[in-house]
């Protein structure tokens, strides 16, 4: 579990460091990219395994898991979305 925390906090610092300086819709895209390659899978498995070990009960750490990964994937799908149509004021 500790090598999916490293990887998730350097993929929050690399999406930090991509949308740096850029415009909104450039942030929306990258950081829509970023929940959904990175973010959800790995936050996701961190929360139920931590869950189903803490209530010994793998059925419960999957469901959360499960979860999780679809309402972080959404969120993900979203900010695409956002990001792709989103007018720029001028």
């Amino acid at each position: 579990m500790p090598i999916a925390i490293i990887i998730l906090l350097l993929a929050i610092v690399l999406a930090v460091y991509m949308s740096r300086n850029k415009p909104r819709k450039k942030k929306l895209l990258v950081w829509g990219i970023t929940t959904i390659v990175a973010i959800a899978p790995l936050v996701s498995w961190i929360a139920g395994i931590s869950f189903g070990m803490d209530e010994g009960d793998g059925f419960i750490g999957f469901t959360v898991m499960i979860y999780s990964f679809v309402l972080l994937e959404v969120i993900g799908f979203i900010l695409v979305y956002l990001g792709i149509f989103k007018r720029m004021k001028r």
